[in-house]
């Protein structure tokens, strides 16, 4: 009787260390997470008093801007103000833009 209570005993031991050495397989072949590298610039609102200077603000870092588009830009927040751009310019942009007055958000 004791000679059978060993070997069902042993035999269990290797099959439950089996199934969790799998499990350990399964949770390492998850897929690394993708650092996004492309930001949309919104701008979400503006500080009435500071309009002037953010619109300017505007021109000088968005290239192909003028004064109007930039005011129209201002004017009709909550809109995007960049799309698809470097991490780096994007942070740019949001400090810029936040130093006037603005709320801008970077997604």
């Amino acid at each position: 009787k004791q000679w059978y209570q060993r070997r069902v005993r042993g035999a269990a031991a290797p099959a439950a260390s089996a199934s969790a050495a799998a499990e350990a397989e399964v949770v390492e072949e998850a897929p690394p997470v993708e650092e996004k590298k492309e930001f949309n610039v919104k701008l979400v609102s503006v500080d009435a008093s500071k309009k002037i200077k953010l619109i300017k603000a505007i021109k000088e870092s968005v290239p192909g801007f003028n004064l109007v588009a930039a005011k129209k830009l201002v004017e009709s927040a909550p809109c995007t103000v960049r799309e698809n751009v470097p991490k780096a310019d994007a942070e740019k942009l949001q400090a810029a833009l936040t130093e006037f007055g603005a709320e801008v958000i970077m997604d």
